[in-house]
């Protein structure tokens, strides 16, 4: 499904996946995909953090006690974060600091990349959607909405969850 989309690398069958935030839902959604062979790129914010993370193999901050395998790798420059081209972005940044994120990292964004948020909530002051304030910062993509019931501890724990996906193309929806 994902070759539909884009191409990570065209020497890789695996695809590439671009996650935007390295809290706990942003890191939970990086075990999910590589323990299913998918090639993983973190970006964070903060190069302390991400070194912190890389050096220990755990988000101790934010999920706690879940070892990150070697595969996932971790960045805070936000060229490198979209190197090689992933076949699919997941934005995992809380609603109260997207547009600062986004508005960063738009430029490196390649075009027309597929974006999938998994925040929560709604801009305070413009009352916008967390895809709305993506496709407010990086223009025109296809987005995706992935939501529910759910925290990322108890997903991690393997805790019983349920999620919805909404997109306007079905294909990403999908995915």
């Amino acid at each position: 499904l994902f070759s539909r989309l884009h191409g990570c690398a065209m020497s890789s069958p695996i695809p590439c996946v671009t996650i935007v935030g390295d809290g706990a839902m942003g890191t939970l959604c990086a075990l999910m995909l590589a323990r299913r062979g998918t090639r993983v790129t973190v970006w964070g914010r903060s190069a302390e953090h991400v070194k912190e993370i890389d050096r220990e193999r755990e988000n101790k901050r934010y999920l706690p006690g879940h070892r990150l395998p070697e595969s996932i790798h971790l960045v805070s420059d936000p060229t490198a974060a979209f190197l090689p081209k992933p076949d699919l972005v997941v934005s995992a940044v809380p609603c109260q600091f997207m547009r600062s994120v986004w508005a960063r990292l738009a430029p490196h964004v390649p075009k027309n990349a597929p974006i999938v948020s998994v925040a929560k909530g709604i801009e305070v002051g413009t009352l916008m959607r967390p895809t709305d304030i993506i496709r407010d910062c990086v223009g025109d993509a296809p987005l995706a909405c992935l939501s529910g019931p759910s925290i990322a501890p108890e997903i991690a724990r393997e805790k019983p969850a349920s999620v919805v996906v909404a997109a306007t193309d079905p294909r990403l929806a999908e995915i």
